[in-house]
This record gives C-alpha cells, sequence and structure tokens, in this order.
C-alpha cells in the first residue's frame, strides 16, 4: 500500500469521474461538482510530478516513449475536460475555468503533435492560425463535422473491441479506456500512500496494445477540438456579457426609487405620444405597418373605444387607435380597394344596350340621335367585317 505507482493514481483519479463522462450524474449537483473538485486536485498534483520527473522531452518522438509515458500523455486532456465541466456559479469564475481547459487542451494536443503521435491529416487540423475554427462554407462545415463524427465512432467501436477482447469488460466513454489500459488500484487508498511511488514505467503497461493507445490519445484529441471550438463560442459570450457589480454586505439599492431618470441609464420608459395618433403615423405609404393599432367599429363610442384601449397588452401598454372606416379610406386612396362587380353590374345594362333602348323611342330629339349614332356604329363595324373577313389573319405559318 506504501508503494504504489504513479499510474495506479491516475486511474485512482479518473474512476470517480465515471458517472460524470457518462452522463448517470448531472453536472448541476452539488456530488458532481465536489467530484471534479477532488479529481482536479489530483491531477494537477500527478501534472507537476510528471514535469519535476522530466517524463516529456521536445527532442523525443513517439518511438522512443514507453507505452507508460503515451498514457501519461493524457492528462493534459482528463484536465481540461474536468475544468470544461466545472459550475462555479458566477461569470467569472466560470470564464476562469474555461481558460484553464482551453489552456489544458492545447497543451495535450501540442504535446502528441510535438510527438508525432497524430497523422499528417490530423495535425493539419490543429494549426497556429486556425485551431478552433470549422470552414466558413456551411457545406464544408457540415462534410468536417460528419467525418469527424465517422472517424471518433471507428476509434470507439475499434478501442472498445480490444479491450472487451483482452479484459472482458466493456467500455464506451474515454474516462473508461483510460481506466482500462491503467493498472488497477487498490480498493483502499489515500492520495499520499497513492503518490509515494514516481514509477511511471510498470510491466502491466507492456501488456497493453501500443496502438490502442495511440488510438485513445487520437480519440481525445478530436474529442479537445470539440471542446476548444465549443468553449471558445462561450468565451466570446460571456466576454460580451455585462459585468454585474454587487458587493456582497452591501445591501442593493433599487433603481427604481429616488433619481432613477438621472443617474441610471438602464432604465427606459415608453413616451406617450403628446398628441393625437394620426392615420399616417400607422401606416406608411407603403403599406408598412409602423406602430401597432386596434381596429374598431366606427360606431364605438369613446367609452368603449378608452375600455378597449386599456385592455390591449394588458397593463402598461398604450396604444394607437383606428376606427374601420379610417382603416379603409386609407386603403382606399393607396389604390388597394377594387369597386364594382357583384350582382348590380351583371345587371346593368351595356352601351350597345343603352343605345338600341334610346334609338327605339320614336318621336323624339333624343331618339333620333341615338339612332344616328347606331347607325353609325354599325356601319363602322361592317366596314370593319369587310376589310377583315374571318380568318384573313390566320396565314397557317406560311408567311
Amino acid at each position: 500500500m506504501s508503494d504504489l505507482p504513479l499510474p495506479q493514481f491516475y486511474a485512482h483519479s479518473l474512476i470517480p469521474l465515471i458517472p460524470i463522462f457518462d452522463d448517470t450524474l448531472s453536472l448541476s449537483s452539488p456530488e458532481a461538482q465536489s467530484i471534479l473538485s477532488i479529481a482536479l486536485d489530483n491531477l494537477y498534483l500527478i501534472q507537476r510530478m510528471l514535469t519535476s520527473l522530466g517524463v516529456f522531452s521536445e527532442n523525443e518522438s513517439v518511438s522512443e516513449t514507453s507505452n507508460g509515458q503515451l498514457l501519461f500523455m493524457s492528462i493534459g486532456w482528463a484536465i481540461g475536460s474536468c475544468e470544461e465541466k466545472r459550475n462555479p456559479g458566477s461569470m467569472s469564475e466560470r470564464k476562469e475555468a474555461l481558460l484553464k481547459a482551453e489552456y489544458a487542451f492545447q497543451t495535450f494536443v501540442e504535446l502528441l503533435c510535438s510527438y508525432g503521435v497524430l497523422s499528417s491529416q490530423e495535425a493539419s487540423e490543429y494549426s497556429e492560425g486556425n485551431r478552433t475554427d470549422l470552414p466558413n462554407d456551411p457545406a464544408k462545415k457540415r462534410e468536417a463535422k460528419i467525418n469527424q463524427y465517422k472517424r471518433e465512432k471507428e476509434l470507439r467501436e475499434k478501442i472498445n473491441a480490444v479491450i472487451s477482447r483482452r479484459k472482458q469488460v466493456s467500455a464506451s466513454t474515454p474516462v473508461s479506456f483510460l481506466i482500462s489500459l491503467l493498472p488497477e488500484p487498490p480498493a483502499e487508498a489515500s492520495a499520499a500512500q497513492l503518490t509515494q511511488s514516481q514509477d511511471v514505467n510498470e510491466d502491466d503497461m507492456a501488456e497493453e496494445s501500443r496502438e490502442t493507445i495511440i488510438d485513445v490519445l487520437r480519440l481525445l484529441y478530436s474529442l479537445a477540438l470539440s471542446s476548444m471550438a465549443s468553449m471558445k463560442m462561450e468565451l466570446d459570450i460571456l466576454s460580451s456579457a455585462p459585468p454585474v457589480n454587487l458587493s456582497p454586505g452591501i445591501p442593493h439599492a433599487d433603481p427604481r426609487q429616488g433619481g432613477r431618470g438621472e443617474n441610471d441609464d438602464t432604465w427606459r420608459l415608453d413616451q406617450l405620444p403628446t398628441s393625437l395618433t394620426r392615420s399616417s403615423d400607422l401606416i406608411s405609404t407603403k403599406g408598412k405597418v409602423l406602430r401597432p393599432f386596434t381596429i374598431l367599429p366606427s360606431n364605438s363610442g369613446v367609452e368603449q373605444r378608452e375600455k378597449l384601449k386599456a385592455g390591449v397588452f394588458k397593463q402598461s401598454w398604450r396604444l394607437p387607435t383606428m376606427t374601420i372606416d379610417e382603416y379603409l379610406d386609407i386603403e382606399k386612396q393607396r389604390g388597394n380597394m377594387i369597386t364594382g362587380g357583384g350582382q348590380e353590374s351583371y345587371d346593368k345594362p351595356t352601351d350597345s344596350e343603352l343605345l338600341e333602348l334610346d334609338s327605339e323611342m320614336d318621336g323624339t330629339w333624343h331618339a333620333e340621335q341615338q339612332a344616328e349614332h347606331k347607325r353609325e356604329k354599325d356601319e363602322r363595324w361592317a366596314q370593319y367585317t369587310d376589310d377583315n373577313p374571318k380568318g384573313y389573319g390566320n396565314t397557317t405559318n406560311k408567311g
């Protein structure tokens, strides 16, 4: 119990995180936040020990590292994921946690790139100028997300198949993958006991497949890029949010009390109309509604108008009103109303019928004049039919 290796302490720190990463424990619960806080203390301790031991070097490549060293490359991802899931309560603390998570993810990704763990295609996804951004083109962005999802799914299935075959257990989350590759810690061990041994090259590590460990690191790399993209958007929102200045112990003054309009510019009241609302203030000449209004009957009295006016949108809302006649007059002026038509227009005699009726009134000067008009009209029609016989214009495309 007193000489347990560092890999077992790493596994001991990750095991309590399983219900959080498989979504069986809500992040909003105090229990989950307590587990994350304890796990972060242990993970930061492991990170400091790895730094003091000089486990990683800029002059080494992936072929020169042991399986144990490869597994400890994931410490940055574990810290970043825990910091990302922290919910301290205030915006400033949440922003601080996101910045820590972003730094941990960047350290993890840069470590993988420096050791050459990633393929050239995967390494190209993380560059100095484009670390977390997806393509601006929606089609390319969708294609990038689909490719990333397929790659993560393929890696998960491949890792789970190897672990299930070797240890007869099923793992589905990245944390459970890491725990399956690490040596099992004893049932009861304190942090002080687990950290007394600083050996990261245990014989148990040699039994695990090097290829599986690299696949786990590639999966964590893909998840880190997704987390960095989402955190960037959240940080932008938090940065643009107004600061909250509430001093503890000092009661917050109610801005609705004295001097509200003099010193506090966060309050704004709607201005009451200084005169009667005109129809031109409600609808533009192009028919666009400029202000909300209520259409009332033309015969509505003042009391009814005020009653309906007070009930629109309930208390504190004051809206201009307009009668139906006023609204129809505006529409008629704008030419949006069609007149005529209907049965009355159908029953009304045509001009030719009126001319024929007037010409039949014998013995009057008006009848003689209308008869002359009818004769001239018939003569013009006969002349037109002689000049333009039926079918004269149809040449059947013969020119």
